[in-house]
């Protein structure tokens, strides 16, 4: 979906990203569009920006995004998207059971000529989806299981109110609902997980409204019949818009209890970390074990001993295995519209080749949407294990007022990353009897320092914003070289020191 509003969409990134002025020969390396193109985007997209946001433009330093404090790319990104007549034009489509091209005149006020020229793009856009859109009236027809996929695409990736959207019931009596029974069953949700499911709920009724219904095979039904999701999906039917038919209604049933079992979480993280890792040393989980093996080499950290990452990776498995066994599609997530700013990272391609190496063999493939959600698992690992590091540090100072400020500040700039031992000039042959430290800052000027096998960082009886930005590449280059990390992979947003 993201080709309707990709240059816009692209622009705004880079902007946000860079929070500073950016001449358009920068911005036409980065997003590849000429500088003619550029300049009228950067028109246009300034009259439609939401109120506090502003581009500035200037002949000599290039143009820059004055955003609101506390704003997000997202909430940009969802304003310009909202304003987008491609998406009006797709919403029409999605909620309604069959529009004419004056109903979308009429609703999106655009010219005809400019319905058909969007109508040619939301056909690609859908044919991607595994659906058709037919016309006369224009509607979305196909398997009734991708459609309500598609749909949730739709709705994820425009990021709205959920109060605004879910119309069909009581958002909050539903979620606590939800909550109740998830006590009375013992069970629990992932994070996030009632938001969602209030979403595919809302959107199977409007699909039920409409006289469109999924069909699951019996054998299926009969499988997991006696769930604990399927149970739980039962107790909500009062949310839920009624079918004509019994047989129609269970369908029904079943389709939202099998997001519901998607979205399920062990109650205990330690049992199912054990059961994850025998799992890992069986046979049947052998391409599994590759997988993790050859990631581990290539970012040079065994991510398979983080505890967090391996529970978390499982799910992201456990949605994919549950998709294929079930002839279903589950997957939720809103991040997919990252996806054009992290595919030349790396670490992107590096998931990806794996993935496609080792587990293509055993009917299991990662989507882009996978790859991502690895990507932001591998890189939480890593800043985890960076946020872990100690680097042992000497400081020495001039006088006991000096020292008392400059560790205060480094604690301030660094927390614990830095254990810092605080020494007098007379205690300066320790740091060569000792083999403990990795750095040394001090406020010497020179003359009483001689010492060559660890790095000296000087600082200021004040120490500068400079200064401290040094000691902070350190602590990144300390830590790269430590593990023998490549550091193209690591997370790109690099906080600078103020």
């Amino acid at each position: 979906m993201n080709r309707f509003n990709n240059r816009y969409s692209e622009l705004m990134y880079h902007l946000f990203y860079e929070d500073n002025w950016c001449s358009l020969n920068e911005l036409s390396k980065k997003t590849g569009y000429s500088k003619s193109t550029l300049w009228r985007d950067l028109m246009h997209t300034g009259s439609t920006l939401p109120p506090e946001w502003k581009i500035e433009r200037n002949e000599v330093q290039g143009v820059r995004l004055i955003k609101p404090k506390n704003g997000t790319i997202e909430e940009l990104w969802f304003h310009l998207k909202s304003e987008n007549t491609y998406f009006q034009t797709l919403e029409l489509i999605l909620f309604n059971k069959g529009v004419s091209i004056k109903n979308i005149t009429q609703h999106v006020h655009v010219s005809r000529s400019t319905v058909y020229r969007q109508l040619e793009k939301i056909e690609e856009v859908v044919k991607s989806a595994g659906v058709r859109l037919t016309n006369s009236p224009y509607k979305i027809v196909g398997d009734e299981k991708k459609i309500r996929r598609f749909i949730m695409q739709y709705v994820e990736y425009m990021s709205g109110d959920l109060n605004d959207f879910i119309s069909t019931f009581d958002l909050k009596e539903f979620q606590e609902t939800v909550l109740t029974l998830l006590k009375e069953y013992k069970t629990s949700l992932h994070m996030g997980a009632i938001q969602r499911l209030a979403i595919i709920l809302h959107i199977s009724n409007i699909r039920i409204s409409h006289n469109c219904f999924v069909t699951i095979p019996k054998a299926v039904i009969e499988e997991n019949e006696k769930s604990k999701a399927f149970e739980i999906a039962k107790e909500l039917f009062p949310f839920m818009e009624k079918a004509p038919f019994r047989e129609k209604q269970i369908q029904e049933i079943f389709f939202f209890s099998l997001y519901l079992m998607s979205e399920e979480m062990s109650l205990n993280r330690t049992q199912e970390l054990r059961y994850i890792r025998s799992r890992l040393n069986s046979e049947s989980g052998k391409p599994l074990s590759d997988f993790l093996g050859n990631l581990s080499r290539e970012i040079g950290l065994d991510v398979s001993q983080d505890d967090i990452f391996m529970y978390e990776f499982a799910q992201t498995l456990r949605g994919i295995n549950f998709d294929l066994k079930l002839k279903t599609d589950t997957r939720i997530n809103n991040i997919l519209q990252f996806v054009p700013y992290f595919k030349e990272n790396p670490l992107f391609g590096i998931i990806e080749k794996i993935g496609r190496d080792l587990l293509g063999e055993f009917s299991v493939s990662f989507e882009n949407i996978e790859i991502l959600e690895i990507f932001m698992l591998v890189q939480a690992s890593i800043l985890r294990k960076k946020n872990q590091m100690v680097i042992e540090t000497a400081l020495v100072c001039r006088s006991y007022v000096e020292k008392d400020y400059i560790r205060e500040v480094l604690k301030h700039h660094f927390g614990n990353q830095l254990n810092i031992y605080v020494m007098d000039f007379s205690d300066i042959d320790s740091l060569f009897r000792k083999n403990v430290f990795d750095l040394l800052i001090t406020t010497d000027l020179g003359q009483l320092i001689n010492i060559e096998h660890i790095p000296i960082y000087k600082v200021s009886s004040f120490p500068t914003p400079s200064e401290l930005k040094e000691i902070k590449m350190f602590t990144r280059k300390n830590f790269i070289d430590r593990y023998g990390l490549n550091p193209e992979i690591l997370y790109p947003f690099e906080d600078d020191i103020d």
